[in-house]
């Protein structure tokens, strides 16, 4: 397993190495372990166009998640996709949720990454099985 963490902000919040602690958590729990993730820690502009571009959403948001396409030329079996992440979006959200920064980034990070392996919230019964794992994971990391 890999994390591969890219960071085009200058103070995130968080290191390369807990976002690393974080996924390779996720990936163990999901028996996983062999797969790689990248992680891309960018600012509000940039997660505002991805958002427009990929979900026509013209705003920031927390996390996206981008599963790769095993189809495509290249790909192997073992690059699960990639997250792209916005702290500063984040350090707001944990400030409205009043939970700490380091909480809700890594809760967001859990999340993203559950996406990248099928894990959805569209429905009523897939969203409390994916938001249950999401709080046991979360609840597994921040206790270790």
């Amino acid at each position: 397993m890999s994390c591969a963490v890219y960071s085009t902000i200058k103070k995130p919040g968080i290191s390369a190495q807990q976002i690393q602690s974080i996924v390779t958590v996720v990936l163990g729990r999901l028996k996983k372990k062999n797969m790689d993730v990248s992680v891309h820690c960018v600012g509000e502009w940039r997660m505002r166009t991805l958002n427009r571009i990929h979900r026509g959403v013209d705003r920031p948001t927390d996390v996206l998640s981008f599963p790769v396409d095993a189809s495509f030329p290249g790909v192997t079996n073992m690059d699960a996709g990639d997250i792209f992440v916005c702290p500063s979006y984040l350090r707001k959200q944990a400030a409205r949720f009043a939970v700490p920064f380091k909480e809700e980034v890594s809760r967001m990070i859990i999340h993203a990454t559950l996406h990248l392996f099928g894990y959805d919230h569209v429905r009523r019964g897939e969203a409390n099985k994916m938001f249950a794992l999401q709080e046991d994971i979360l609840s597994q990391y921040l206790n270790t």
